[in-house]
């Protein structure tokens, strides 16, 4: 189903978009890493229906056509020792076009290859609360079931930078909204000199937005008084967020404020997993409380329609969600926003101040664009451990 033109207008992903209204990314074949035989090429369009086909080209040949998401295809390069260029073209409507290009090597008998040093943000806890006095020799880490070896160790404050994102859509009132900014200012408050935040506001459109900067900066956040309206885009400003965070060092954080329920955003959450995975960023969700204390949940998000969604899809959307979150290595936290929600917020702040740090190369790198899920074992009763992945590049 085609979205209105109005969204590119309304300039919801400006950050992302290019001058024909959209852009294409190449996510596979990897740059940089030697091409041989049966190559799957992958190209995501930003916005998914912007373009009416995708053109694959290899070596300046056209291989194939595809008209509609996924958009990939598997091409024989053959077993030649050479260089090759993969170069996908999006056709938009009239003559709007946006294009992409990854040049993989020829293999030299003096070739090097990097492998980037992988980092994991790990919150350890037993019964429930955390636990703060373990050392390098306490973890294991293993990708795809194979040991790593640990090549860095910290924990304590690591320094971050955050986006807050709170949602303003007509199903937070005057008060909520109140108190959901009102938690969102005392989690910039209450950071580390060294941390950064943006906080936005968001509906169906970015309300109200303040620059990066840190909690000495707090008081100077000038967020008016944005009043609740229109639709909720959670996919649409979380894909922006992780657009944002890119040029932004370090740790990396997203700190979402809503129920979750996606009715106006452009995107489909899946299309947007993609770019949570490359950012590496962790992703904690806060969910406001409804009354008799239930959050919205899958079963009666089934019920819901909205003008983009059916009932199901909005149950899917609520539970790739959790899924991100928890593939991130964040977490989800439930809170009343008709009381205070300062806590939940302050909580982020500890578990982010409490993280340990656990860096390794990967034994066995490909670079050939997957997901690892990485799971981290701790050597001591009753610890669990959560942390989240990489896309090997």
């Amino acid at each position: 189903m085609r979205r209105p033109a109005a969204w590119v207008a309304a300039g919801l992903l400006s950050a992302a978009a290019g001058a024909a209204g959209f852009e294409v990314e190449l996510s596979a074949p990897p740059a940089g890493q030697a091409a041989f035989g049966l190559v799957r090429v992958v190209a995501a369009v930003v916005p998914p229906d912007a373009a009416e086909r995708v053109e694959f080209f290899v070596d300046g040949r056209l291989v194939g056509v595809s008209a509609e998401p996924p958009h990939e295809l598997v091409v024989d390069v053959g077993q030649e020792n050479v260089a090759h260029e993969f170069r996908v073209v999006a056709h938009g409507p009239g003559a709007a076009t946006a294009a992409a290009a990854v040049t993989t090597p020829a293999i030299k008998v003096d070739a090097q290859f990097s492998v980037e040093l992988q980092q994991l943000y790990v919150t350890a806890r037993l019964d429930g609360r955390r636990v703060l006095d373990l050392t390098r020799g306490d973890f294991e880490v293993l990708d795809e079931g194979r040991r790593q070896q640990l090549v860095t160790f910290a924990r304590g404050d690591i320094p971050f930078t955050a986006v807050v994102l709170v949602d303003a859509s007509l199903s937070m009132d005057a008060n909520k909204l109140a108190i959901a900014l009102a938690g969102a200012r005392a989690f910039v408050g209450g950071m580390r000199p060294l941390d950064e935040a943006k906080v936005v506001v968001f509906s169906d459109r970015m309300i109200a937005a303040t620059p990066f900067a840190g909690p000495a900066d707090a008081a100077a956040f000038g967020l008016g008084e944005p009043v609740a309206t229109g639709g909720t885009s959670v996919n649409d400003h979380l894909y922006l967020a992780l657009k944002l965070l890119e040029a932004r060092q370090g740790r990396r954080v997203v700190v979402l404020l809503s129920d979750g329920m996606d009715t106006t955003s452009a995107l489909r959450l899946r299309e947007v997993l993609f770019k949570v995975r490359r950012s590496q960023a962790l992703v904690y969700w806060i969910r406001p409380l409804e009354r008799g204390g239930r959050v919205l949940d899958p079963d009666r998000a089934r019920r819901l329609y909205s003008a983009w969604k059916s009932g199901p899809e909005h149950a899917d959307e609520l539970d790739l969600l959790a899924e991100v979150v928890a593939e991130s290595g964040g977490r989800i936290l439930e809170g009343n926003p008709l009381d205070d929600l300062t806590a939940e917020f302050d909580e982020v702040l500890r578990e982010l101040r409490e993280q340990y740090v656990l860096g390794f190369y990967p034994a066995e790198a490909r670079h050939d664009g997957r997901w690892h899920g990485v799971e981290v074992r701790v050597r001591r009763p009753g610890v669990g451990a959560r942390a989240g992945g990489y896309l090997d590049f």
